[in-house]
């Protein structure tokens, strides 16, 4: 988008979905505990355990960006 100069409006569009947080994030957190409970079923490899855990590990970094990023830039 930033290519044909619309980073920006790509911007604003997802400014408007700051109020639908919430479930988004409940929607996450019951697709991550689905996973998990089909890899401990199934007794998956250690390949999809890892994918599944780097997986865990950047939807909680997205989940608290912005709290990590205003401790990083409070005045």
């Amino acid at each position: 988008m930033a290519s044909l100069g619309l980073g920006s409006v790509g911007t604003a569009y997802f400014a408007n979905l700051t109020k639908y947080k919430p479930i988004f994030v409940i929607i996450t957190g019951i697709l991550l505990y689905l996973a998990y409970s089909r890899i401990e079923k199934k007794n998956a490899g250690k390949t999809t355990r890892i994918i599944f855990w780097v997986s865990t590990a950047l939807a909680i970094l997205a989940l608290y960006y912005p709290t990590i990023l205003g401790l990083f830039y409070a005045s």
